[in-house]
């Protein structure tokens, strides 16, 4: 009870005294909403906070009214899974200004005018280097990468510098090319990776810096009959896991904990309505699977 009577205090709260807890998430369903509420239920009983959760359909205007709507509400805090990070920065910096503080999870939302108190999401260095770990392996140590890049979302860099930082233990493992692909579309990352095929260069492997590009890359693969060539992606999404599990040519997806990121974001926004100083980044470890380890997930 101490516990909640320190949270309480200068916090919006229920009639019970504990604090309410704003959470806008992207979509109403799914093993990435399900899994976040997973992780954040056991929190919020055991801190005696008020949580209340609001979807957004997948539809970045009616996210954005939501969180004007929390803030309306003088919540404690706000906490947001962004539908679209360049359209909620608005919406962040008017709860920011009404001393509301906000915080996101799994994506990062740019731009220093949001003014997020702390991000929680995956680490993404180390997925990169857990993906250019894999593949230097799978390639006994020598041959030609693609990787289909998106340099202007704040994630894929992570993912790249820590693949390339895992390739300088590699040397005759090398980069022959990492083609822009922005919007990160599955369309465009099939004809992006088809004409990598089809150039003089050989092209051992594919990196997806997301599933959707990883997907394009492999319906690229498919259709150009060579079965040499594999393709790597990050996120964990339903499809990839199930080309992973049949043996397809999409080996290997580098996944998130979205139960530990749900888990640990109502942990950092309980200790700073503590007073406590918070990290404005809060990495969580994420894990590589192939067709070997993929059933005991």
């Amino acid at each position: 009870m101490l516990l909640a009577a320190t949270l309480v205090t200068g916090c919006g709260a229920d009639r019970h005294g504990r604090p309410r807890i704003a959470v806008a998430l992207p979509t109403d369903s799914g093993a990435l909403t399900a899994a976040l509420r997973s992780g954040m239920g056991p929190i919020a009983d055991s801190l005696q906070l008020d949580v209340r959760i609001v979807t957004a359909g997948g539809d970045g205007t009616r996210q954005a009214a939501q969180v004007d709507s929390f803030a309306a509400q003088r919540v404690a805090a706000i906490l947001i899974d962004p539908v679209d990070p360049a359209a909620i920065g608005a919406a962040i910096a008017r709860a920011s200004q009404a001393g509301i503080p906000v915080f996101t999870m799994v994506t990062e939302v740019g731009g220093g005018e949001s003014r997020v108190v702390s991000h929680i999401g995956s680490d993404d260095r180390m997925g990169g280097e857990l993906a250019g770990w894999y593949v230097a392996h799978r390639l006994n140590g020598g041959g030609s990468i693609a990787i289909l890049d998106q340099p202007g979302v704040s994630s894929a860099r992570d993912r790249v510098t820590g693949l390339r930082l895992a390739l300088t233990a590699f040397p005759n493992v090398r980069i022959v090319a990492s083609p822009t692909v922005e919007p990160a579309e599955r369309q465009a990352a099939g004809r992006r990776t088809a004409s990598l095929l089809a150039a003089d260069q050989r092209v051992d492997a594919v990196i997806g810096t997301n599933d959707e590009l990883a997907l394009g890359a492999l319906d690229a693969v498919q259709a150009s009959g060579k079965s040499g060539a594999f393709v790597v992606g990050f996120g964990g999404a339903p499809e990839v896991r199930a080309a992973i599990a049949k043996g397809s040519a999409l080996v290997a997806d580098v996944m998130p904990d979205p139960v530990t990121i749900g888990r640990y974001a109502l942990l950092v926004v309980a200790s700073h309505l503590r007073g406590n100083r918070v990290l404005s980044s809060v990495p969580v470890r994420v894990h590589l699977v192939d067709r070997d380890s993929l059933p005991a997930q």
